[in-house]
């Protein structure tokens, strides 16, 4: 087993990289909401609207890509190139065909937005944007297919480099397409939604010449043109078996981030605008523990492909004291500047006064959302899934949800209250996740993974 300082070490020189590329999606959504709030509040309730309803499809998808990390990072810990390209192209080929039909049914939506209970006026302007966010989802999965093999095989450069450069472009693309400059039209929203499938196409893009060029992939290359044409079957159904849990984990816990979302806008505009600032900026500092999270899967896959029980524990214990640390600081940076963070988003005065209260709450969660995220990224290191998944509809359908709509309506407690439902919800999934991978730890077994559909 590698030294504490070795193991702290990499940890970091992975983490950085994946937080960043983590945050291409976060800083596509809060560039758009920056730009796009300067155009009115309306239209940033729009955005808001439109990301709470794509983002539950596309994460869902994207819970595919990630089952690729497990699955090829025991493989390559165990000096099998051969393997880890096997388990590449299942989970990649589940992962695009499980994009595609997310893809197809969220363009279906397109002409129901108006059931979620915004305002005639905010879904009126969302649907444009909202093609255009679903359009760019497949892109996105396909970049997650080559992120998530590469972090298996820890290197997090290649996605941190695309995403990172897609970002910068999503920004200048946004300001041509929203506000008409460079002799385009003035697309307003709409065109914040090009600029974001524009973007997600170039990180791609971007992503696969990497992939191409460097020597570093050179063994995967080789042995992934070495194989069959279409994956074998019970490697489709490990991959999927694999998967659907982790989609279903994020799926329960995005779903009920979006109810609030949703719930939130039965207030109105100004609530819903609030919210989504608050929220922006919590999912901003939650990135770097959602990296920390995946480098923790990646090393923790290695060492179960090597056997090595002593370094999975370790590597557990040290992820979640680096965690725990940063989101301390991070809820004492929320408490100190909750007055002027928001306006970085509106100069409105309501929006900021709502989003300052809120951002006290989101300072509280941010403890418990990062120790949850660390708990369940290792468990699905050592591909425990299942479990986990019955803990996340405990945690977020039986607690967060109904909490957030009774303390919210019932008892009075307004906006507020949903954000009192997400702390309660954190904790009952981070109590939960440290739980069970405590007591899976302690009596560990590896073998080849076998479906058992």
């Amino acid at each position: 087993m590698q030294t504490r300082p070795t193991l702290v070490r990499q940890l970091l020189r992975l983490a950085l990289p994946v937080a960043l590329s983590q945050l291409s999606d976060m800083l596509t959504v809060i560039a758009d909401t920056i730009m796009i709030g300067h155009v009115g509040t309306v239209p940033l309730a729009a955005a808001t609207l439109a990301n709470s309803i794509w983002v539950i499809g596309f994460l869902f998808a994207l819970g595919f890509t990630i089952a690729i990390t497990p699955l090829a990072g025991a493989a390559w810990g165990s000096g099998s190139a051969a393997d880890t390209a096997r388990w590449a192209k299942a989970g990649g080929a589940v992962a695009m065909f499980v994009g595609a039909a997310v893809t197809a049914i969220l363009l279906a939506l397109t002409p129901f937005l108006d059931v979620f209970g915004a305002e005639p006026a905010v879904t009126a302007l969302a649907g444009p944007y909202f093609v255009w966010v679903a359009l760019s989802t497949l892109p996105r999965i396909a970049f997650g297919v080559v992120k998530q093999t590469a972090e298996a095989m820890t290197n997090t450069r290649p996605a941190m480099i695309a995403a990172l450069t897609a970002n910068i472009a999503n920004v200048g693309l946004n300001w041509v397409f929203i506000y008409g400059k460079l002799g385009m039209p003035e697309m307003g929203i709409e065109g914040a939604g090009l600029a974001t499938f524009l973007s997600r196409v170039l990180m791609l893009v971007l992503v696969m010449a990497v992939y191409l060029r460097f020597d570093f992939f050179r063994p995967l290359r080789v042995a992934l043109r070495a194989l069959p044409g279409w994956p074998a079957r019970q490697d489709l159904l490990v991959a999927f078996e694999t998967g659907l849990p982790i989609a279903g984990q994020i799926i329960l816990e995005v779903t009920a981030f979006a109810l609030g979302a949703v719930m939130m806008g039965w207030f109105g505009a100004v609530p819903q605008a609030a919210h989504q600032v608050a929220m922006n900026l919590a999912g901003l500092t939650f990135m770097v523990a959602l990296g920390l999270g995946s480098a923790a899967t990646a090393m923790i896959s290695n060492a179960a492909g090597r056997n090595d029980v002593a370094s999975i524990r370790a590597i557990g214990k040290l992820a979640f004291i680096l965690v725990l640390s940063y989101n301390c600081c991070t809820a004492l940076c929320f408490f100190v500047m909750r007055f002027w963070l928001p306006t970085l988003y509106t100069q409105d005065a309501a929006v900021i006064e709502l989003a300052a209260l809120l951002m006290l709450y989101a300072g509280i969660f941010q403890i418990f959302d990062g120790s949850q995220t660390v708990f369940l990224a290792m468990l699905r290191g050592v591909r425990d899934v299942r479990i986990p998944t019955m803990f996340a509809v405990v945690s977020y359908a039986a607690v967060n949800s109904p909490l957030s709509y009774l303390l919210a309506f019932p008892f009075g407690f307004g906006p507020q209250g949903i954000w009192m439902g997400y702390v309660l919800g954190l904790v009952a999934a981070s109590s939960l996740y440290y739980l069970r991978f405590r007591r899976v730890s302690a009596t560990m077994s590896f073998e080849e993974p076998a479906t058992t559909l």
